[in-house]
């Protein structure tokens, strides 16, 4: 196991210091995710920093029209407070169905938030709700702290204090759950503001955190559940896996929503009969994960930005190294970090081109990584690459629509993760990838690097794009 120090503060100010004196601590506040992720030697904190001690963070107290809940309130301990359940019973009801007594006892708001899991319960309570996080530094509204899967607005130093509720007309989560953890498949909560105004934000998508505008804009206009029946959430915004299909889920998310309306309104939550059918997800190319970036550079310029070297190792998330090991092979380092995982990987890719026949056509590419993390085990990953040609009406350049479309495979103690994780992440690293590229492709120049190994992988590049445009 590896070694970490433990250290026990005791005042927010103690905290503050342990952050500044140790770069690679992590504060440990429940630790239901970050010390699973430590025994399997996903992560290497230098020190936990546990906030358990810190009595300004276990408050329950009402300020003005708000509830204050401090960082480190167990949800045992919000979901059985009478403060919370007069103040906001939607609270307190998604507090008692977080996963298990042990974990309910252990585990923090503060905690919880932080990671941000694309199925947990709190990001949706607390994004319906409009609430504010509070760090040691600032405050943060809810629609601007989360920002993805595992990710948010949270910079290095900066940590919750507590989440401000405001009190709100009426509100309620329902969630269906993945029977075995308790994370919910699909959870939805409703929130109605005391000027009327409703928030809908729902989780379990396996793509991070999401509001519903459709159905806050038809409850807005008119609360009652048949408001929602016109309206069809987009498959394409879910995630399929081996526990439910991405319209299986967004069924789930129409039928949940009514279901929290009606429990207000008193109405019958069933689907009626003329409801609209689901829209179908789009077909694709083979391949677990799938996505599309739109570029402003023409197909040929942008094959000459993703294969330059120096370009690439600069809009890699982690990249530290990349080096040439034969014509078409490279090798490259890189260094993972989502939720509470770190991995470094040195990763090999080669590229396999696909003869290019008419303009019309899109350009295509195969690629297969391969990423070793040590004790950690190994990642795999056979991406298919296209370019299309994409005329702007507007302007009438021609612009590239890069759709890619991966298969990942991981073994040993990354295996454990599940795909839930892994995908979370080549989601994650692909969003940061493709817009750092289109800053590149926008007009920024790529910083020039030092190693003379990547000028000989640039001719080599070079090389390559000469064969590809002639075939």
């Amino acid at each position: 196991m590896p070694s970490t120090a433990y250290l026990r503060p005791r005042s927010i100010a103690e905290v503050t210091q342990c952050l500044a004196s140790f770069r690679e601590a992590q504060l440990l506040a429940g630790g239901q995710s970050l010390l699973a992720a430590w025994r399997l030697g996903l992560c290497k904190p230098t020190h936990f920093v546990d906030l358990q001690d810190v009595p300004d963070l276990n408050d329950i107290r009402i300020e003005g029209d708000a509830l204050w809940v401090g960082a480190m309130c167990t949800h045992a301990q919000i979901a059985r407070s009478p403060m919370v359940l007069s103040q906001n019973p939607m609270l307190s009801e998604l507090a008692q169905g977080i996963a298990d007594a042990q974990i309910r006892n252990v585990g923090s708001i503060g905690g919880a938030l932080a990671n941000n899991d694309p199925a947990a319960c709190w990001p949706a309570g607390v994004l319906a709700m409009n609430a504010t996080i509070v760090t040691n530094q600032r405050e943060i509204p809810a629609d601007t702290f989360f920002q993805g899967l595992f990710s948010t607005a949270l910079q290095h130093g900066e940590w919750i204090l507590g989440v401000r509720f405001a009190r709100v007309a009426w509100a309620r989560y329902l969630k269906f759950e993945q029977a075995a953890s308790r994370f919910a498949l699909v959870g939805v909560a409703v929130a109605r503001s005391m000027r009327g105004h409703v928030r809908v934000a729902i989780t379990g998508l396996g793509q991070g955190i999401t509001r519903w505008p459709e159905a806050e804009n038809a409850l807005t206009a008119q609360w009652r559940v048949n408001a929602l029946t016109p309206l069809v959430f987009d498959a394409r915004a879910a995630q399929t896996d081996l526990h439910a299909s991405a319209r299986y889920r967004a069924h789930l998310v129409s039928v949940l929503c009514r279901r929290a309306v009606a429990a207000d309104t008193k109405e019958s939550p069933a689907m009626p009969a003329s409801a609209p059918m689901m829209l179908a997800t789009p077909p694709s190319l083979p391949g677990r994960l799938q996505g599309s970036s739109l570029l402003p550079a023409t197909p040929a310029r942008v094959w000459e930005h993703l294969l330059n070297p120096a370009v690439l190792q600069r809009c890699i998330p982690g990249c530290t190294a990349m080096t040439l090991t034969q014509a078409e092979h490279y090798q490259a380092v890189v260094k993972v970090g989502l939720g509470p995982v770190s991995a470094t990987f040195a990763t090999e890719v080669a590229l396999f081109t696909e003869p290019h026949h008419a303009p019309q056509q899109p350009m295509r590419c195969r690629l297969v990584l391969t990423g070793q993390a040590g004790a950690l085990g190994e990642g795999k990953a056979t991406v298919l690459v296209e370019l299309h040609a994409v005329q702007d009406p507007h302007t009438q350049r021609i612009n590239t629509r890069l759709d890619w479309h991966a298969t990942p495979e991981l073994t040993g103690k990354l295996a454990q993760l599940g795909n839930r994780l892994m995908d979370a992440t080549a989601q994650s690293l692909s969003q940061q990838f493709f817009k750092r590229f289109s800053g590149v492709l926008s007009g920024e120049t790529a910083t020039p690097h030092k190693n003379e190994s990547l000028y000989a992988l640039a001719r080599n590049v070079k090389q390559w794009l000469q064969r590809f445009f002639e075939r």
